[in-house]
């Protein structure tokens, strides 16, 4: 079976805030988003966390992965994962 092929490729920076007035942590992810030209979901997403780990808010997992139909469902999926956690982009 072949894979599917490779259309675009981007990477990217993403910074979070912790969502609390008083708080000032900062997570940073180094991000890559691949959409392929077939299967069920061709656009994924790959974040790894590098920098600081934050003082008192929760740490989301360091590796984690998103697929999706559509770039929209893409930047859903993440946005909520991060909310999940208490975080909120800047």
């Amino acid at each position: 079976m072949q894979k599917p092929q490779t259309l675009y490729t981007e990477n990217n920076e993403i910074v979070v805030k912790y969502c609390h007035p008083k708080s000032d942590d900062y997570l940073h992810y180094k991000s890559t988003i691949t959409i392929k030209a077939s299967g069920k979901l061709p656009v994924e997403m790959k974040i790894n966390f590098f920098g600081r780990f934050p003082f008192i808010a929760p740490m989301p997992p360091t590796e984690y992965e998103f697929k999706s139909a559509s770039i929209v469902d893409l930047h859903a999926k993440y946005v909520k994962w991060f909310r999940k956690y208490g975080y909120i982009f800047k």
